[in-house]
């Protein structure tokens, strides 16, 4: 049985991975600090939810390190944290220290931890999840951007370390599914921002994933899975 490792897999796009996954018949390792109630409700034998309280070097490690001795088929970093830049100049070293945690140290922990057990697949990837905005920042979340792009970077970084056994690619979504929250005028303005305009949901991404899963001759790539957005913008 193949084995995923997920970061952020509890909500919105991670949750639909997490059951894209054990619907495919894979054993699902989903990494958190907090379990949705839709994860929580998810009943399948081939489910690990490993809760961490926080994202840092100790709990991080603590969670994965038992995984080291498995085998591992697929990482997916989709673990994020989006905020808008902060107006107060005093906020502005620790707000991109908690972005580059999540978005570039995070994933340097748990590729390098788990990478014995990635050594031990036979179809060996991981995938971190990016954003069109790293190539194309938006000024108001320029921290947030930042932090992307190190990630874009990061995996290419990763793809010349662990070639030729383990595949590394990215996926640079845009705008997939609206929050509850978000209005008609919101909504329509994305839209028109993009070359498709429609609300794809969640499925173009899992369609890329399984890509990457079934190409044995992609690494080093970023797949924008956007609409047009990131040329129309």
């Amino acid at each position: 049985m193949p084995h995923l490792v997920v970061t952020g897999g509890s909500r919105r796009l991670g949750l639909e991975i997490t059951r894209h996954f054990l619907n495919k018949g894979w054993q699902v390792s989903v990494l958190t600090r907090s379990a949705s109630d839709e994860l929580e409700q998810l009943s399948s034998s081939s489910l690990t939810v490993l809760k961490t309280g926080r994202y840092d070097a100790d709990s991080i490690t603590s969670a994965i390190q038992p995984l080291a001795e498995s085998t591992v088929d697929l990482i997916v970093h989709n673990a994020s944290l989006f905020e808008k830049d902060s107006a107060d100049p005093e906020d502005a070293v620790p707000q991109i220290g908690r972005l580059m945690a999540v978005h570039v140290a995070l994933p340097t922990l748990i590729n390098t931890l788990l990478e014995p057990a990635l050594r031990r697949s036979e179809n060996a990837n991981i995938v971190h999840m990016t954003d069109i905005y790293a190539l194309n920042p938006s000024e108001d979340y320029s921290r947030y951007c930042a932090s992307k792009a190190a990630l874009e970077n990061l995996s290419l970084s990763f793809a010349k370390k662990l070639a030729p056994h383990v595949r590394v690619n990215t996926i640079q979504p845009g705008a997939l599914m609206f929050l509850p929250e978000h209005g008609d005028e919101a909504k329509n303005q994305v839209l028109e921002q993009s070359l498709l305009k429609i609300e794809s949901g969640f499925d173009p991404v899992l369609k890329t994933l399984d890509y990457f899963i079934d190409n044995p001759f992609v690494t080093g790539t970023a797949v924008k899975v956007d609409g047009g957005r990131a040329i129309s913008r």
